[in-house]
Order: structure tokens, then sequence, then C-alpha cells
């Protein structure tokens, strides 16, 4: 039986499990008495844990495990300081024949088609003739298109999926549309340009393999960086267009994180870039919680354990309801 991680953690002490997963983290390690053991951290769509192959055979060759890896492996269930910590019996690399890639990374629950299209609507209302051509030099490039609707919005905190991406875009989209309905000075168009454009650098920030994992790129530049740069190229090729719009979108871009111990290289100093950094904040800081939700209860309700970002359990007595695709 092919476990989740999700349910090795409600699973008893001492009960055993067999399951394929992803290596997010190994070290070889040494006991006391100078004997190796592998410790791993493993993943799959609902979560990651540590474990332990605490008494591997002499002559197994610990190093063939690597970061990346599928493996298969049995073991039964432990705690340590109060978390689950399994300890491995039996862990070999697995064929990319034997499991479904599927248990590794999913799909935005909404239509993509239909979310973009809906993403094309908002587009074609911009009225300002220079976003609005931004926009479609984007938009209308099929090659953008191809990366931008397969991208996820993150690795682990929120978004994490095919998809994720475009999910997250119009998610802030719709917060901003309903804050400058309110604020009516605002500069609508501008707002909702920024909201688009404000993360697709991510296109070139995550790649999507068996997992989701962040590219050499992605680490030395980050996708605020690379979302200006995408930005300005695509700017310059439109003649004519304002310097203080340029100004002001990119500003929204670099500031969209909200805090400098968050990302940002620049804080909110505009109307439109201060609704951006809350917009992104809600959008993605209720999506994580809805994802960890799913994650470590599934269809249960009650407490789950500890999310590693947000820094608190959450409790949960409801119904998912995702409302209607977009």
């Amino acid at each position: 039986m092919d476990t989740y991680i999700r349910e090795i953690c409600s699973l008893p002490v001492g009960t055993e499990f067999e399951g394929y997963f992803f290596i997010e983290h190994v070290e070889i390690k040494k006991h006391r008495t100078g004997e190796p053991y592998l410790k791993l951290i493993l993943s799959d769509k609902t979560g990651t844990i540590p474990a332990l192959w605490w008494k591997p055979p002499k002559d197994a060759d610990l190093t063939i495990f690597q970061r990346g890896d599928v493996v298969f492996v049995v073991g039964h269930v432990e705690h340590f300081q109060q978390n689950v910590q399994p300890k491995l019996k039996e862990i070999r690399k697995a064929d990319s024949k034997e499991f479904d890639s599927k248990k590794f990374i999913s799909e935005s629950r909404f239509s993509i088609e239909e979310q973009f299209n809906y993403l094309l609507e908002v587009i074609d209302n911009i009225e300002n003739p220079f976003l609005k051509k931004l926009l479609e030099n984007f938009f209308y490039d099929d090659s953008f298109v191809e990366k931008f609707l397969k991208a996820p919005a993150g690795k682990t905190i929120h978004h994490a999926c095919i998809g994720g991406l475009l999910e997250h875009t119009l998610g802030v989209v719709e917060i901003c549309e309903t804050v400058a309905k309110r604020f009516k000075s605002i500069d609508r168009d501008l707002l909702i340009c920024a909201a688009i454009l404000h993360d697709i650098g991510k296109i070139y920030e995550y790649e999507i393999n068996i997992a989701i994992s962040r590219t050499t790129e992605g680490i030395l530049l980050g996708h605020l960086y690379i979302s200006c740069e995408m930005v300005t190229k695509k700017i310059n090729e439109i003649e004519g267009f304002p310097h203080d719009l340029k100004v002001k979108l990119l500003h929204c871009i670099l500031s969209h994180h909200g805090e400098y111990e968050h990302g940002s290289p620049k804080k909110p100093k505009t109307l439109e870039a201060v609704t951006l950094a809350y917009a992104d904040a809600l959008d993605s800081r209720v999506k994580g919680f809805e994802e960890h939700i799913e994650r470590e209860l599934g269809t249960n309700k009650g407490w789950t354990r500890r999310h590693f970002a947000f820094e608190v359990p959450i409790f949960f007595d409801g119904n998912f309801n995702y409302g209607e695709e977009k």
C-alpha cells in the first residue's frame, strides 16, 4: 500500500507503513559507535516528514541516495520530541515506472482554461492603452503563456501546484478590484496591471519535475527582480510608454512583499503599491492556511501541527467550499 505522509502522521506509534516518497534532504550521520545511518526529509503532496534509516546493512552504500530521488521505503512510526519521526527498515531508489507522479505534485482544482479566459477578460477591460498593450504583449505570447499556465506560485507555502501562479494571480486581482472600488483615489488600471504582473518572474524561479524546486536563477535573483526585468524589457518595446507610469508599475512589483524582512527591496510608497502588497499577503496567507489544513487533516476536523512558516497550529471545523471555478 502506497501510504501518504498525512496518513503516516495519524498512525499510532509502532504501526508499519510503506510507500514512495521524494527526498527533500539527506545526510549521512554517525552513531556514537561510529556506525553510519541515514537522516532524511521525505515528502509528497500532503507534506514533509523527517525519517531515519537507523540500522542500514553494513554493506549498504548510503551515498547513492540524493536529494531529488524518489525512494520506496518500508518503516514504522516513532515519535521524537513529540513529533512524528519514522524509522525505516528498508529503502531503495525507485524506478520512474513504479510510481504515479501525481502523488508528489497536484494541479489547481480550478479549470486552467476557464481561469485564463477570465484573465483575458480582465486585460480587455484595462482602459489605459499603454498598460493594456503591455499586458497583451505578455498574454498573447504563446511561449510565455505556456510557461505561465503551468507554473506554481510557491514550493510549499501557498499555491504549490501546477497552475498555482494563475490561481494566485486571479486571487490577487479580485482583492485589488474590491479595494479599488472602495478607494476611488487608486489608479485602478495601474493596480490591476501590477496585480497581474507582480509574480511573472516565478515562471523562471521554479521548475516542475517530480516535485517543485527552485532554479539557480530563482535562488540567486528571486522573482521580484526577474519580474521587473521582464516588465522593463516589454515596456521598452512599446513606443511612448510614459516614464512615470513605468516607475510606478515597477515600484509596485519591487515592493509587493511589503517589508524588508520579507524580501522586499523597497517598502510600498504609493496607494497602488500598498494595496498590492496587502492583497498579495492576504491571498497567499489564506491559501497557505487552507493547503496546510488539507495536507494535515484531509477530510477531518480539528488542529493541525504547527505550520513551519506561519509558526502556529491551525484549527478548522468547517467544510471546504472552493466556490465556482473561474
